[in-house]
């Protein structure tokens, strides 16, 4: 590998200290960057989300400067703005389940948020609304969200950096893999191998699975929305933005995920429907033909070839998006399946080659 030194430098030992002062240089940007951590994997999540749409535009003759802002400008950001509204939405609906305490909620999701700053409350909520609609003025505006405003720059902030990150990323990923290759080790080395391997199980799992489970939820949310438009009274689909999420989420479990969560919304229409008026029961007939049949299919057919993520077992897919929000907060759907996939690629990869035959 090219960072090896020869003998006449010192050998073994200035190797070493070497090595120790990368650990340390490695330690170093861990601290400093900790607080960034889940804005940097959400960077890579976008990275690998926007390079198919970046390369097939390169393929065609499109300059790489201007395919990474295409794929850009005209899909990730009007995409994550219909997610950023479908995560609001979501949130709302979690804290209205059971009286949910909304600021538990959200410092569990974005611990490092200023919650103080925010009207999470019925009576602060109420209060705000109340004197905006009282004198809906810039000088009663000002010394309301004063206290707040602060905080959503600096997200906002993040946002901006995170996607710059992953643009420069898409733009120069020829020019870093070379750089790479000639400066750092060698294309025959372990070590570029295992990076390869985890640089597909990545694109894999991002743009297989998370991606799947992201577009399966927004979609299912609109159709349930529009179901419960035609819904007899009394028989709508209950939180149906809850239910659209777990719609995505379950889709990682192959075959039955979707069918059980369709089954179970349909016996409890249907039960509904026998309680309330016999007449109804067409609504659970047609929930199932639109979801189990129509919808079910468009995914087998369309949405799961064209986001194909097959390269690890679901079992461990399932448990690093339900474990890594759990953990780590609103970026472990992000930061779960990233150390999922270097764990398994390493285990796959590298450890073989480690084992003494």
């Amino acid at each position: 590998m090219r960072w090896s030194v020869s003998s006449n430098d010192g050998g073994l030992p200035k190797t070493i200290g070497w090595w120790l002062f990368a650990i340390a240089l490695f330690l170093v940007l861990v601290v400093a960057l900790q607080t960034y951590i889940g804005w940097i994997v959400f960077g890579v999540f976008l990275y690998h989300v926007a390079r198919p749409v970046a390369r097939r535009l390169q393929h065609h003759g499109v300059s790489p400067g201007l395919s990474a802002l295409l794929s850009f400008g005209l899909i990730m950001l009007p995409f994550m703005a219909v997610l950023g509204v479908f995560i609001v939405l979501l949130l709302a609906e979690l804290a209205a389940i059971e009286a949910t305490d909304v600021e538990a909620l959200l410092e569990r999701l974005f611990p490092r948020l200023a919650i103080e700053t925010l009207p999470t409350s019925e009576d602060e909520l109420y209060a705000f609304v109340e004197v905006l609609r009282s004198d809906p003025t810039l000088a009663t505006l000002i010394p309301l969200v004063s206290g707040f405003v602060g905080t959503f720059t600096v997200q906002a902030f993040n946002v901006l950096i995170t996607f710059v990150f992953a643009f420069f990323l898409v733009r120069d990923e020829r020019r870093i893999d070379s750089w790479f290759r000639s400066t750092i080790v060698e294309r025959e080395s372990n070590v570029y191998a295992y990076l390869k391997a985890v640089d597909r199980g990545l694109a894999s799992v991002y743009f297989g699975y998370t991606l799947t489970i992201i577009v399966i939820s927004i979609v299912a949310v609109i159709i349930y929305s529009v179901l419960n438009l035609l819904a007899p009274p009394g028989l709508a689909i209950p939180h149906a933005i809850l239910l659209g999420f777990a719609t995505g989420l379950i889709s990682v479990i192959p075959l039955i995920g979707r069918n059980l969560l369709y089954g179970s919304i349909f016996l409890y229409l249907t039960v509904v429907a026998y309680q309330t008026n016999l007449r109804y029961v067409w609504f659970p007939i047609v929930f199932y033909i639109v979801m189990g049949g129509i919808f079910d299919n468009v995914i087998r057919t369309y949405v799961r070839p064209s986001l194909s993520g097959r390269l690890f077992h679901t079992g461990f897919v399932m448990f690093a998006y339900l474990l890594g929000p759990a953990i780590f907060g609103w970026y472990g759907i992000f930061l779960g399946p990233f150390i999922m996939v270097v764990t398994i690629q390493f285990l796959r990869v590298q450890l073989p080659k480690m084992h003494p035959h």
